[in-house]
C-alpha cells in the first residue's frame, strides 16, 4: 500500500541492526507514573527547570502552555535520525548508519523496540518524508536545501518530566533495565530542587542582534506564485494549494534560548516546542494545531484554515472574528482540508468511525483569529506499529499541503525556492506502545550554522487575491518578527 515500505526480509535484517545499537526491550517492561515531591517552597515553573535541563544532550521540551501542561526530556537512550534517504542510530551498543528512509526507519524501530508503555520518541518528522511515501514530480526533496537539517530527528527517552498545572511527575519504563545505577526519581527531584533557585530570564522586547530579515521567494514571486496557482485551480489541476515563504535573518546560537522566551510570550501556543538537535540547531514552535492523537486507538486530528489578524479594540477584534466566521472563502477552505483529513483517516481507520466532531469553530490566539475543525476515527489495526499506518496514511498534514494532496504538494514545490524541513512537518512524541500526539509544525522557526528561519504558509483557493494572500502570511509571521525585534526587507 505504501511506496516506501520495506520487504519482510530486509526489514528483519534492519531490525537485527538496530539490536546492535539497542537490545529489545525486557519482555516484562512496565510504566509508570510517578508523582515527585519538592523538597521545599513551592514547585518550580516550567521555565526554571528548562534552564536546568536546557545544557544536557538532547534537550527536548514539549510546551503546551496553560492549557496542555509540559514535558522535558534529556539524554536519550537512542538517537534516530534520517537525511536524504540515509538513516543513523545511536544507542548503549554503538552507531550504525543504513540506505533507508525515515518512515521505514520509524517502521523497523517499532518492530525492534515495540510495545513498551512511557518509552517515548520526541522530536519531528521533516515535510520531505512525504516524498518517501508518494512518487512527486517535482519533488519537495529535491529543492535548495542550505540548512542541512535531518529529515527526522528522534530521540528514545525512557524518562520525562511532566508538569500539569499544579505538580511535577516522573513517566518512566524499566524496559532497559541496568543502564545506569542512578534512582531515576531521585534524579527528577534533584533537577526540581536545583530548578527552585533559578532565574528565568524576562522576554525582552529589544532588537535581536540579528541581520537584516529577508523572505525567500521574495515578495514579487511569492505573489506571482499565487497568481499561477489560481490559474492552475481554474484549469482544474486542483482546488487548493498551500504555498509557503521562508523569512529568515542571521542570529548567533547563544541568542536561540531568548528568541525562544520571545516567541513565547509574543504568541502562547497549545503546541510548542524547543527540540535541541545538538551541533546548535535547534527547532522552535508556538504551533497552535494538533496533527494526530491517538489514545487507545482513538485518533484524532485538528486542521486549521483561515485567518484574520486580531483587532485593535474589542470592537474591532470581534468584527475580525466575524468576519472570519462568516467568511464563504474561509470556510470553503477549512472544508476542502476537512475532507482531506477524513479521506487520510478513512485510510486505517474502522468503516463509518470517522466523523466531522465539529467544523469552523473561530479560536481566538494571542495575534490572531482562526478556524478550526476536529475530525475523529477508530484505528483498525491493534499494536504499536497502528502508529506508523496512521502517520504514513496522514503525512504531511491535510492544512499544510491542498487538495488534491499529492498534486498540491508537487504545485507547491514549484513555486517554493527551498526546502520546508521540519517546518510544515509534525512533531511531538510517539509511544512505543502506539499511542502519540504530534502538531503540525506551523509557527515554526529552525536555528542552524547561525541562521534562523521560519515559514508562513497561506491556502491558496479559485478566489485568492495575491496582495492580501501575503498580507496575511505577514500576520502569520508577526509573532516571529516581534520576537526579533526587526521587520522583513522589502
Amino acid at each position: 500500500m505504501w511506496h516506501d515500505r520495506l520487504t519482510a526480509a530486509r526489514r528483519r535484517r534492519l531490525v537485527e541492526r538496530l539490536h546492535t545499537a539497542l537490545p529489545a526491550p525486557s519482555p516484562a517492561a512496565r510504566g509508570a507514573v510517578t508523582p515527585l515531591r519538592v523538597p521545599r517552597g513551592m514547585p518550580p515553573a516550567p521555565e526554571q527547570v528548562a534552564e536546568v535541563l536546557r545544557q544536557r544532550p538532547g534537550f527536548s521540551w514539549l510546551d503546551g502552555g496553560n492549557r496542555h501542561g509540559h514535558l522535558f526530556y534529556a539524554e536519550p537512550l537512542a538517537l534516530l535520525t534520517t537525511r536524504s534517504g540515509r538513516a543513523t542510530v545511536e544507542g548503549p551498543g554503538g552507531r550504525m548508519t543504513a540506505s533507508v528512509g525515515g518512515l521505514a526507519l520509524l517502521e523497523a524501530a517499532f518492530a525492534a523496540w515495540g510495545g513498551p508503555a512511557r518509552a517515548m520518541l520526541v522530536g519531528f518528522l521533516g515535510y520531505e518524508l512525504g516524498a518517501e511515501i508518494e512518487d512527486l514530480d517535482p519533488s519537495p526533496a529535491n529543492l535548495e536545501d542550505d540548512l542541512g537539517l535531518p529529515d527526522l530527528h528522534l530521540g528514545l527517552y525512557t524518562a520525562g518530566l511532566r508538569w500539569d498545572g499544579r505538580a511535577w511527575s516522573l513517566e518512566s519504563t524499566d524496559a532497559w533495565p541496568g543502564r545506569d545505577h542512578r534512582d531515576p526519581v531521585r534524579a527528577a527531584e534533584e533537577v526540581l530542587a536545583a530548578a527552585q533557585s533559578i532565574s528565568v530570564p524576562e522576554a525582552s522586547t529589544d532588537r535581536l542582534p540579528a541581520g537584516p530579515v529577508i523572505s525567500r521567494p521574495n515578495r514579487g514571486s511569492f505573489e506571482e506564485g499565487v497568481r499561477r496557482s489560481v490559474e492552475r485551480i481554474r484549469s482544474g489541476e486542483i482546488f487548493q494549494v498551500n504555498l509557503c515563504r521562508r523569512i529568515e535573518t542571521d542570529l548567533p546560537a547563544s541568542k536561540i534560548p531568548d528568541l525562544y522566551r520571545r516567541l513565547r510570550a509574543a504568541s502562547p501556543a497549545d503546541h510548542g516546542a524547543f527540540l535541541d538537535l545538538g551541533h546548535d540547531r535547534t527547532v522552535l514552535s508556538v504551533s497552535p494545531e494538533l496533527f494526530l492523537s491517538v489514545r487507545d486507538g482513538s485518533v484524532e486530528t485538528r486542521p486549521i484554515k483561515g485567518t484574520r489578524p486580531r483587532g485593535g479594540t474589542p470592537r474591532e477584534d470581534r468584527a475580525l472574528a466575524r468576519e472570519l466566521a462568516e467568511s464563504i472563502k474561509d470556510r470553503a477552505e477549512l472544508t476542502m482540508i476537512v475532507d482531506v483529513a477524513r479521506n487520510d483517516l478513512g485510510r486505517v481507520c474502522e468503516p463509518g468511525s470517522v466523523e466531522v466532531v465539529s467544523h469552523a469553530e473561530v479560536v481566538t490566539l494571542p495575534t490572531l483569529h482562526h478556524t478550526i475543525s476536529t475530525v475523529r476515527g477508530r484505528l483498525r489495526a491493534e499494536g504499536p506499529e497502528r502508529a506508523i499506518e496512521l502517520i504514513r496514511a496522514a503525512f504531511p498534514p491535510a492544512s499544510i499541503t491542498g487538495a488534491p494532496k499529492i498534486r498540491a504538494m508537487t504545485v507547491a514545490a514549484r513555486e517554493e525556492e527551498v526546502r520546508r524541513g521540519p517546518a510544515m512537518g509534525a512533531f511531538g512524541w510517539i509511544s512505543l506502545s502506539g499511542d502519540l500526539e504530534l502538531a503540525v509544525a506551523i509557527r515554526t522557526a529552525v536555528a542552524t550554522r547561525g541562521r534562523v528561519a521560519y515559514h508562513a504558509g497561506c491556502g491558496i483557493v479559485v478566489d485568492s487575491d495575491p496582495e492580501l494572500e501575503h498580507e496575511e502570511s505577514a500576520v502569520k509571521a508577526r509573532a516571529f518578527l516581534t520576537a526579533l525585534g526587526a521587520a522583513e526587507i522589502g
